[in-house]
């Protein structure tokens, strides 16, 4: 009886704040009253210091890849012609959402039983994701870690995806496939003077080299192919800076991973325009996909996100700058739900977010790819938490594996559509 009175008085009492935080009521009758679906319609009303401002969005199951570049992706569709020849490398920029090669791996997989290639590419010194990431098997020890989320540090400056890092006394990192053997791997780092670098492959013995200065980004090409693993440490640590591994097969597709936990895409504003345009240069990507957005949504924005429309299309203006001969595609936010009146529903902002970033393709000049309306819209990130085996995980956030080969799937269909009406017009 006591249990039911309080209940009964939450049910009656309004939403709160206590102590800094939100106490919503609690409504017993949830489950049989009406459901309340956001509209349907094709525009989201944005408000922002009470202006009101439409913006179109994209139809529901409409999953096909609009582009507002011209022929933006051409860049990418025509080095596909070379992929038997020639690497041909996707960068691939996002927070939590991809990270583990969640979402990134099954659509590499995909692209390379396509176009060839193999590996993993490019892979970090130190990642807080080693013992989830299935890929590849990820081991490190004695390293420094600076990025643009955590400790930062001027004689560290920072690389894609906004990391730095400084080996210390014992340093090591090994990387062991778990699929094909590795084709080539190669270091990307910064020296001020001398420095060596001892490596072994499939635990053979090691082997030191010496690494030639380079005040600027420079790689070094470990000699050899076709491994299981690799061990790589430095035992000169003064003056190096080290900013990854790319592993990866001469020909065909690659997919850099580009992942950093609680970077809401603005923080690539950190990077030293010259330091990108010199991982151009050593990369030479012809995709760029850019897939931010969660960390920005709120319960309690008055905005309209209006100010991260300008910094977006700020980033992107950059990039373009940077990576002068590549297509971009901005990936919508997907869907997240939270508790909304005592119910696990969609965030209202979800809907604002995902007009803002087709704003943002807009005003930029590049493609954008609902993946909300990929997911199944509102919802469904719920249904893909409640689904057996789950798709997502119980945050209503984040994608399982089995969940991120299912988006891997659109992503990569839609790409493919859109290239085959790319080469239907030429």
């Amino acid at each position: 009886m006591v249990v039911l009175a309080f209940l009964l008085l939450t049910f009656s009492l309004p939403d709160v704040t206590l102590l800094g935080y939100p106490i919503k009521r609690l409504n017993l009758l949830n489950d049989i009253q009406h459901d309340v679906r956001f509209s349907k319609k094709d525009t989201v009303i944005i408000k922002k210091d009470s202006a009101r401002q439409t913006f179109p969005i994209r139809k529901l199951n409409q999953t096909f890849i609009e582009e507002f570049g011209g022929e933006n992706l051409s860049f990418f569709f025509e080095s596909l012609v070379e992929s038997k020849s020639k690497p041909v490398r996707i960068a691939f920029f996002g927070d939590s959402f991809i990270e583990g090669d969640i979402l990134c791996g099954p659509f590499r997989d995909t692209l390379q039983r396509l176009f060839g290639g193999s590996g993993v590419g490019y892979m970090p010194i130190t990642s807080e994701v080693t013992k989830f990431r299935t890929s590849v098997q990820h081991e490190f020890t004695q390293w420094n870690t600076f990025s643009i989320v955590g400790q930062k540090k001027e004689r560290a400056p920072l690389g894609l995806p906004g990391y730095c890092f400084i080996p210390a006394d014992g340093n090591e990192v090994i990387y062991t496939t778990v699929g094909k053997n590795f084709v080539s791997t190669k270091v990307f780092y910064e020296s001020d003077g001398y420095s060596k670098v001892r490596f072994s492959f499939d635990e053979s013995q090691s082997e030191t080299t010496d690494l030639e200065p380079a005040e600027k980004l420079h790689q070094y090409t470990f000699p050899g192919s076709g491994f299981h693993s690799v061990k790589i440490s430095f035992p000169f640590i003064d003056n190096l800076r080290l900013y990854g591994v790319a592993l990866e097969d001469s020909i065909g597709l690659s997919v850099d991973n580009f992942s950093m936990r609680s970077n809401p895409g603005m923080g690539l504003l950190l990077i030293d325009q010259e330091r990108l345009k010199q991982f151009d240069s050593l990369r030479n990507y012809k995709l760029v996909v850019l897939q931010y957005g969660l960390n920005v949504l709120s319960e309690k924005d008055t905005t309209g996100y209006f100010w991260y429309l300008d910094k977006m299309t700020g980033l992107v203006k950059r990039l373009k700058e940077n990576f002068p001969k590549c297509g971009f595609l901005l990936l919508s936010v997907g869907d997240r739900c939270s508790n909304q009146n005592g119910r696990i529903a969609t965030m209202p902002d979800v809907m604002v977010m995902r007009a803002i970033q087709r704003k943002i393709a807009q005003k930029s000049g590049i493609a954008y790819w609902d993946m909300f309306a990929a997911m199944g819209g509102e919802n469904s990130i719920k249904k893909y938490t409640e689904a057996q085996p789950p798709l997502a995980a119980k945050d209503y956030t984040h994608l399982t594996f089995r969940g991120g080969r299912k988006i891997a799937k659109k992503l990569a269909d839609a790409l493919l559509n859109e290239k085959r009406r790319y080469d239907k017009k030429r």
